[in-house]
């Protein structure tokens, strides 16, 4: 099945692309997709870190969203992925 990734900035200037289409296996997960994401960009783990940001974390700051529905990242390995699905992966915003 296909998926398409959109990558939020500065992610996708880290790994060169702002959109990627993904074929998975029927029955991937979110985790699955983001290992496939880590095999095709190097960068991947450092981007979603912040790499290209003034400072740079230890930890993922990105939000991750299926279909405009957030995911945990730590529920990644436990949400199903369908085909034509659309993964989103931005920094969040706050603003007023």
């Amino acid at each position: 099945m296909k998926i398409t990734v959109k990558l939020g900035a500065p992610l996708s200037q880290v790994v060169g692309e702002s959109k990627a289409v993904l074929t998975v296996p029927d029955g991937a997960t979110v985790a699955d997709a983001l290992d496939e994401l880590r095999t095709r960009y190097p960068d991947f783990d450092e981007g979603l870190k912040g790499k290209g940001l003034r400072r740079p974390l230890d930890k993922a700051l990105y939000a991750l969203f299926v279909n405009a529905r957030p995911v945990p990242f730590d529920q990644a390995g436990a949400t199903p992925l369908s085909d034509g699905d659309r993964l989103y992966l931005f920094l969040p915003v706050a603003g007023g």
